[in-house]
């Protein structure tokens, strides 16, 4: 499981370095939405890593692909874990990404980060939200890794 979380925290790091210093130097839009990947990265991976160890241990069945998984992990564990404060978090950076993935429309307006789906629903970040998701996402992390180490 310590590699899971290391893997985590790298990928924090990273999207860390890209909002702080990176994105203030060159201000451009693709900085901003590979570091929320690099957090949703960070927040699937653990959360994956800890529906396999459900599974291990035969409380889960098996673990479904990504978006489902993560789904299953707030509506099922978030509250049994006392992770409810990291829900809105986890739901709006997987919304962001889920939609960037899928769209040919990025923009960026004052401090606001859109993306537009082919469906046309928009979902908007500021960087003020993702240098908080940057903090709420590394506290998600530090618990988690009590969860994974525990039996």
């Amino acid at each position: 499981m310590g590699g899971v979380i290391s893997a985590a925290r790298g990928e924090l790091k990273l999207a860390d370095h890209m909002i702080y210093v990176t994105l203030p130097l060159l201000g451009d839009r693709r900085i901003f939405l590979n570091a929320v990947n690099h957090l949703g990265k960070a927040i699937n991976g653990v959360i994956m890593a800890y529906l396999e160890k459900e599974k291990k241990y035969k409380r889960l069945e098996f673990v479904p692909p990504l978006e489902m998984a993560v789904n299953l992990f707030v509506s099922k564990y978030a509250k049994k874990l006392g992770l409810e404060q990291y829900v809105s978090m986890i739901k709006a950076i997987n919304s962001f990404n889920n939609v960037r993935e899928k769209s040919s429309i990025k923009l960026k307006r004052d401090n606001k980060f859109i993306v537009i789906s082919p469906e046309y629903t928009m979902v908007t970040l500021t960087e003020e939200e993702v240098k908080n998701y940057i903090r709420l996402t590394s506290e998600f992390i530090d618990v988690m890794e009590e969860k994974l180490n525990e039996s």
